[in-house]
């Protein structure tokens, strides 16, 4: 149910489009800080490290929320607001994106220790 809702919101769109500028700014910058957005390996310590920088990840993100809304209102020129809306909306959607691949990450782990369980009988 809460990843139709992210789907509904652009979560995957975004997440796409963040990915893309990402890649873009890296190879301006001559070097990829990227590891902690994708999957290394589909062993079980690749997976359970990408659940960790998501989670990671996500709590930056958090921060990002909870300094910018308070700025919405406390910002004292329109400016100040606007930007802090943009940086708001930016760091809830980039929560989102980390919710949405940790229910998918966590689906995952669940079915492998399902299935680990199953071959021993």
């Amino acid at each position: 149910m809460e990843q139709k809702l992210y789907r509904m919101l652009g979560v995957e769109l975004y997440c796409k489009f963040i990915i893309k500028v990402k890649k873009r700014f890296d190879k301006w910058r001559g070097r990829q800080e990227t590891d902690n957005y994708f999957l290394k390996d589909y062993s079980y310590e690749g997976i359970v490290y990408l659940k960790n920088q998501l989670i990671k990840n996500g709590k930056i993100h958090m921060v990002g929320v909870l300094v910018c809304f308070p700025c919405l209102f406390l910002g004292d020129r329109i400016w100040i607001q606007l930007i802090a809306l943009l940086v708001l909306l930016h760091n809830l959607y980039c929560v989102m994106i980390q919710r949405y691949h940790l229910i998918r990450i966590n689906a995952l782990l669940e079915r492998r220790k399902i299935r680990g369980k199953s071959s021993l009988y």
